[in-house]
């Protein structure tokens, strides 16, 4: 047996070729990296948008439910495929000392509104890359890392639909209506425009009154509002609906249906010295819904909704 081993010019051939593997693989991830800095898609998934929309036959995926299906394919709506975005965020620095008062938190705040724009963002170009006229069902959800106090995820997920007949805009409407909802708008004469959001995150730090309130004996004797927490929420609340208000309003439409709040809450404790502590409360709102315009041409006529009762056995 030979003491070095001659590699054979298969065994060379196998070498560069993986190594040109690991070279385009190499290729494609900076370039995926590229194109997510710039708000788009990675690759890989420009790809696969690609040979979805060359494919010839209707083969489909989707998150629509049999009715929803049923429903869309009766105004004429084709699925085309699911389609996401996703953005993982980074919170940048935030101080939340004893001696800062009620207000909101903007470096959060803009995380937030951030990640989501992003996500959506990315949903919609997904959904242009299957040539799709709306995305039914959007989901939008939040999540964090335990390992990783100071990063937000955001993901939105749908369902790309063609519409086979009739006229819809340049650009792939986004809805978080459901199948059997979108059917109902569009069957009445309503087309989404986009789904609009707002979120804010609001530090309330508790008055004199408010402190007493809550960590004194004779202030908890009776009840009695905490004036400066509901305050929070109502100034949280009011930062986040005029956000998705200013969303619907540059998009130009009639109305916004379908909206959703989900609203968080969590207590933080201050030291304040002498063995005191503080409790703030830290309020996160974020309101959701579609913008919608009137379809031209269409009567404005809304259909009767009629109940019945199948009497057969």
């Amino acid at each position: 047996m030979p003491l070095f081993h001659r590699k054979s010019d298969q065994e060379k051939h196998l070498e560069d070729e993986a190594k040109q593997n690991l070279q385009q693989e190499a290729s494609v991830a900076e370039a995926s990296l590229a194109a997510l800095e710039g708000g788009g898609i990675p690759i890989h998934a420009q790809r696969r948008l690609e040979e979805l929309r060359t494919r010839t036959d209707a083969f489909f995926t989707s998150d629509l439910s049999v009715n929803e299906f049923l429903l869309t394919r009766r105004v004429g709506l084709r699925p085309l495929s699911q389609v996401m975005g996703s953005s993982v965020y980074h919170v940048g620095w935030r101080y939340l000392g004893r001696s800062i008062g009620s207000g909101e938190i903007a470096s959060v705040t803009e995380a937030l509104n951030e990640a989501r724009i992003l996500a959506l963002g990315r949903l919609k170009l997904e959904a242009r890359g299957v040539d799709a006229d709306v995305v039914v069902g959007v989901h939008l959800n939040r999540g964090g890392y335990d390992w990783a106090s100071d990063m937000i995820e955001f993901s939105a997920i749908g369902t790309a639909m063609k519409l086979e007949r009739g006229t819809s805009g340049d650009e792939p409407a986004l809805t978080n209506l459901s199948g059997q909802d979108f059917w109902k708008l569009y069957e009445n004469g309503f087309w989404p425009l986009g789904v609009v959001a707002g979120s804010s995150v609001y530090h309330a730090v508790p008055s004199w009154g408010t402190w007493r309130a809550t960590n004194t004996f004779y202030g908890g004797m009776w009840n009695q509002e905490l004036t400066d927490f509901t305050q929070g929420l109502y100034t949280a609340r009011h930062h986040a609906s005029s956000r998705m208000h200013s969303e619907a309003m540059r998009l130009g439409c009639a109305g916004v249906v379908g909206v959703t709040i989900e609203q968080d809450t969590e207590e933080y404790e201050v030291r304040l010295g002498n063995d005191q502590e503080r409790t703030d409360m830290i309020v996160t709102f974020q309101t959701l819904g579609t913008a919608i315009i009137p379809l031209r041409g269409h009567s404005g006529a809304i259909h009767p909704v009629t109940q019945s009762l199948n009497l057969s056995s």
